[in-house]
């Protein structure tokens, strides 16, 4: 519990100070000096935080507002032991007399409130459209709903195999939103790793790694992956990563903001001492009326933890076994 106490005792102390703290971040943002590699380019090395109760879309309740004062934000946004008790009350993840097969809120991690980006409160990731609303067209969320029909395997009892199973469940890609990083209910962390050829970015949820080929092209007969293939360059002070040709089963299986056919263009740039600034673009005319953008602030992680999943995948056998057993019971 001492963790999370502590991420809520730093995020009060910035909505109590908030307005000095926005005097102060514009101060040294001003004097703030990029940091470079020892080959000329924007270092943005490091293990990074990305943490927040700030959802992606904004919700009506901020009447269309971008940016909210702490106060406001008082009035708005339930602390964090609100929200963990209304989880429990609708069965959600939070623990409790009647929900004991879920994790309690010692694991979860998304501070008490929400983000912020250069000392402002953001009521939603979305800054393009301005309204903060996913721009879908008028047949976007059928075509999404195509498309995963179209790679299920709905007709897979869920016990014949593993393929019955999600793909989190089977530990190939996690259900934490890694493209584009947003916050999950733990292991928000991730670690970027420089060279003068190459960028790897690791999430900390599953060790999900994607390795992003500096100033280079997009093969014409590249596979899918999960998470897609990345190429990426310097622009300025900043590290652009483009990825495009995303595994149909991620797409059709999991959650996330796209089709097969999406590109997906990611800023990173330390905008300030341990803050890295990211912004995400999601172009995908199969869905969207319009590319929209995202953007929020991660803060310099304390370390990246071994996610193990299961260990050896141990409990994917004995589920199966069991059933295996029950149908041998059946047949007697």
């Amino acid at each position: 519990m001492t963790l999370l106490t502590q991420t809520h005792r730093k995020f009060l102390h910035a909505a109590i100070c908030g307005s000095a703290l926005v005097a102060a971040s514009l101060s040294s943002a001003n004097d703030f000096e990029v940091p470079r590699t020892s080959w000329g380019v924007p270092d943005v090395q490091g293990m990074w935080d990305y943490s927040s109760r700030t959802g992606m879309e904004r919700s009506p309740v901020f009447e269309g507002a971008l940016v909210i004062t702490p106060e406001r934000m008082a009035e708005l946004v339930p602390n964090f032991e609100q929200w963990a008790a209304a989880l429990e009350a609708t069965g959600a993840e939070a623990p409790g007399p009647d929900n004991v097969g879920a994790y309690n809120s010692f694991w979860i991690d998304i501070r008490d409130g929400l983000g912020s980006v250069d000392g402002e409160l953001r009521t939603s990731f979305i800054i393009y459209p301005e309204d903060g609303r996913i721009p879908w067209r008028e047949d976007g969320r059928a075509k999404r709903n195509e498309q995963r029909a179209r790679m299920s395997y709905d007709h897979i009892e869920r016990n014949a195999g593993p393929e019955g199973f999600p793909l989190s469940e089977r530990c190939l890609i996690s259900f934490s939103s890694v493209i584009p990083f947003t916050p999950s209910l733990y292991n928000n962390n991730m670690q970027i790793v420089q060279s003068p050829t190459h960028v790897v970015i690791m999430a900390e949820m599953v060790n999900d790694a994607r390795i992003v080929a500096i100033d280079s092209e997009f093969s014409e007969n590249m596979l899918p992956k999960w998470h897609g293939n990345s190429i990426g360059y310097y622009e300025g002070d900043e590290l652009v990563v483009v990825t495009r040709g995303f595994n149909p089963l991620q797409v059709s299986r999991g959650g996330g903001y796209t089709s097969e056919n999406a590109t997906i263009t990611e800023r990173f740039r330390i905008s300030r001492e341990n803050v890295l600034n990211y912004k995400f673009t999601i172009d995908d005319p199969d869905l969207y009326l319009e590319p929209w953008t995202g953007e929020l602030e991660m803060k310099q992680s304390e370390g990246i933890y071994e996610y193990a999943c299961h260990e050896g995948n141990y409990a994917m056998p004995g589920i199966l076994a069991g059933a295996r057993l029950e149908e041998a019971a059946q047949a007697e």
